[in-house]
């Protein structure tokens, strides 16, 4: 019932999106962008009411399992056949026998059968579902053992729970107080034409690419949009940055460089090239020239 309302809800809102599409391409006919959308989500439509198909027949036969049996006939009070001394015991319930149709989820926990040992159930937990709806396959993993099993529902069982009311055993369904431990699976067979392992395959990796799928279906092209405005944000950033370096206001806040022509600013400073031992020249004096009568004979 789940998947089957999931799904109702996907397709009305593909359709919503399909018909927000169908009203710009009114506008703009020759939108490629537009165009690929449409053909995405008519693509995805067409999938959900396939799988949406598959569901009706599985909803339609659990409802007459679900159906409650017919009342039996009424039989004779005092036959013989009804008198506990006359009585045969019933005949062994078969376990392989599927009762009815149990819908497993993921994660579920429930007693698996070791297929390739020996034959036995084993708590084990589901890790994924695949196959289809009326034949699902369940991969299970072992809760003693890292061993993974690909099984049918016949080869599953729900947790049994105790119940005093039941006639039999509480460990009828359940294995023993301490049940022998699953061995690894032996890699050597004794049929070399004969491939008993389970299929190697990672139940997380695929559940994994289905979502992913589903991702991308719904939301490609919002996602390429996002990568495309963000990429044309950072080549103008780009841009103004090299035009901010080359102004004259980035010119104006470089650090000037000392000039070996350059002045210095304390008294006692030097004139000229850097280094030079020439001090600064103070102006000469100007006096009065005084003549002196034997100055011509010195």
């Amino acid at each position: 019932m789940a998947d089957i309302t999931s799904n109702e809800e996907d397709i009305k809102q593909f359709r919503e999106q399909l018909d927000v599409v169908e009203a710009a391409l009114r506008d703009d006919p020759s939108n490629a962008e537009l165009l690929a959308l449409k053909a995405e989500l008519t693509l995805a439509l067409s999938l959900l009411d396939e799988s949406l198909a598959e569901s009706q027949p599985t909803k339609a036969s659990s409802k007459q399992h679900a159906s409650a049996p017919s009342p039996p006939p009424a039989q004779e009070k005092w036959s013989r056949e009804n008198h506990p001394a006359f009585k045969k015991p019933p005949p062994p319930e078969d376990k392989d026998v599927d009762a009815g149709p149990v819908n497993y989820k993921v994660n579920d926990n429930v007693m698996a059968k070791w297929v390739s040992g020996d034959k036995a159930f084993y708590p084990a937990r589901i890790t994924s579902i695949t196959g289809s709806s009326t034949a699902p396959i369940y991969v299970v993993k072992f809760k003693s053992y890292d061993n993974t099993e690909q099984l049918r529902a016949k080869d599953i069982r729900p947790v049994a729970q105790k119940r005093k009311a039941d006639g039999t055993p509480a460990n009828a369904a359940t294995p023993a107080a301490a049940p022998a431990q699953p061995p690894p699976p032996s890699s050597i067979s004794t049929n070399p034409g004969v491939i008993s392992a389970a299929a190697s395959i990672n139940p997380e990796l695929a559940q994994k690419n289905r979502e992913e799928a589903h991702n991308d279906t719904a939301d490609a092209k919002p996602k390429a949009k996002k990568i495309k405005a963000k990429k044309e944000l950072e080549a103008g950033k780009n841009k103004w940055q090299e035009f901010n370096n080359k102004s004259k206001f980035a010119k104006a806040n470089k650090s000037k460089k000392d000039s070996m022509f350059r002045t210095p600013e304390g008294v006692h400073g030097r004139v000229g090239f850097t280094g030079s031992g020439q001090a600064m020249r103070k102006d000469p004096s100007r006096t009065r020239h005084i003549y002196q009568a034997n100055e011509d004979l010195d």
